[in-house]
């Protein structure tokens, strides 16, 4: 059974097909590449099963408007009556006799996960003046913060990065009006060194968990509207697809604004709570945690 992905510009794509991997930059991903476009990136995955029946799948939190657009004018096309609506694990969800009950369920599907807020992910802004009774690591890159003028220069900064961070940071600059990843620490390891070594250029929410990075990139973007610092407690659980899991994180995350090559950027690091972490993680996981 063929099945066709429907991208965010409405673009219909061979699932087989290694066109799709290569316009992604993604050739040999190491993890499950459709579910990934589908959990992800808001694509639409349709799949003809029978002459008149289909199966589509998408995730209604994250999935693109234009990609559900394009699905249902292909079903349309194929002269489907039938459908199967299904998440991206492919578990089944809701069968459909007609095309018309097909179009009004997904039009509720979406409307009512986004009236549900994410309780997955929660920060509590607190205020500088606790810099100095928080872990040295942050006041630290705070007062180099101060006397920087605000300027970035990644050669100063290395060390207490690399050593007071265990180089878990992210530096992000606006480009064409989204906010750009343009370096991640070693220490960023949460989603894999694949996903790591590829992040420079993408947009800062286009990480494996779509929608912590939305919620992140948020939070990053006050801090550039504002062009003042920024410190939270971070509780966090955040999936990971290439280890079709989920790990939680409780971490303490500054964000600072500073001038890069004339132009804004904002760099973000954080310092994990060990001794708040659930029972269940184990040290290397924790470690994992983000920026």
């Amino acid at each position: 059974m063929q099945t066709t992905i429907l991208d965010d510009h409405g673009r219909a794509w061979d699932a087989r097909s290694p066109a799709l991997r290569s316009f992604l930059h993604c050739s040999l991903p190491d993890f499950d590449f459709l579910t990934y476009l589908v959990e992800n990136l808001g694509f639409v995955a349709v799949t003809k099963i029978a002459p008149n029946a289909a199966r589509i799948r998408f995730r209604p939190e994250t999935v693109s408007q234009t990609s559900i657009a394009a699905a249902l004018y292909c079903l349309a096309d194929m002269g489907i009556e039938r459908t199967i609506i299904s998440g991206p694990e492919q578990f089944v969800e809701k069968l459909l006799p007609s095309f018309a009950q097909t179009i009004a369920y997904i039009a509720e599907l979406i409307a009512t996960s986004h009236q549900q807020p994410s309780s997955a992910f929660t920060s509590r802004e607190l205020p500088l003046e606790t810099l100095p009774k928080t872990d040295g690591a942050l006041s630290s890159l705070f007062a180099q913060w101060i006397n920087s003028k605000q300027v970035y220069d990644s050669a100063t900064l290395a060390d207490v990065l690399a050593k007071s961070f265990r180089a878990r940071f992210m530096l992000v600059e606006p480009v064409d009006g989204r906010l750009t990843i343009t370096d991640v620490g070693s220490g960023f390891e949460i989603f894999g060194e694949t996903w790591r070594k590829n992040a420079r250029g993408l947009p800062m929410e286009e990480q494996p968990d779509y929608v912590y990075g939305q919620w992140v990139q948020g939070i990053y973007r006050r801090v550039q509207e504002t062009r003042l610092p920024r410190l939270d407690e971070v509780n966090a659980t955040i999936r990971r697809p290439d280890r079709n899991d989920s790990i939680h994180c409780h971490y303490q995350r500054l964000i600072l604004p500073f001038t890069c090559n004339g132009g804004p950027c904002l760099l973000g690091a954080s310092v994990v709570d060990f001794w708040e972490q659930q029972s269940a993680l184990d040290r290397r996981a924790v470690e994992e945690c983000p920026a």
